[in-house]
């Protein structure tokens, strides 16, 4: 299994991009930890605005974004959480995704968290769940 396959609705991510994305250059734009919600619990809900990079030009002289949108993910049973340099833009160089075994119940697969640092923000976790909740497109 691929570690994006752990992510319940990752098909929804493959059908909006045609595949899954590194989400280089990705921004979050919103990080929350609550502990009254969900089983396992805690949680941690990311939002990540995502797109493909295409090698066309815009008009304007840029690259063509392909399928810019949110994306909202939830996951339970959040762990070994490290957040630092949040700011007002957010902007990662990946979303890293890792399988591995729970220290507790070894039988039971969790999955390892790095948003990647590009610019002062940089992030990490463990899950005992994932799934996508929304994929909604970008609008200015």
């Amino acid at each position: 299994m691929e570690a994006h396959e752990f992510i319940v609705g990752h098909e929804r991510v493959i059908a909006h991009f045609g595949l899954w994305p590194s989400f280089h250059d990705a921004e979050v734009f919103k990080l929350s930890l609550d502990r009254t919600q969900g089983k396992p619990s805690p949680t941690l809900d990311l939002h990540l605005r995502g797109w493909v990079m295409t090698s066309e030009i815009t008009p304007e002289g840029h690259y063509k974004l392909h399928g810019d949108a949110v994306l909202h993910f939830r996951f339970e049973g959040v762990s070994e959480v490290h957040v630092e340099g949040f700011n007002g833009q957010n902007v990662i160089s990946s979303l890293n995704l890792e399988l591995a075994q729970d220290r507790d119940k070894q039988e039971q697969a969790i999955i390892k968290v790095e948003l990647e640092h590009c610019y002062l923000f940089e992030a990490s976790f463990t899950a005992q769940t994932a799934q996508l909740i929304t994929i909604t497109p970008y609008a200015k």
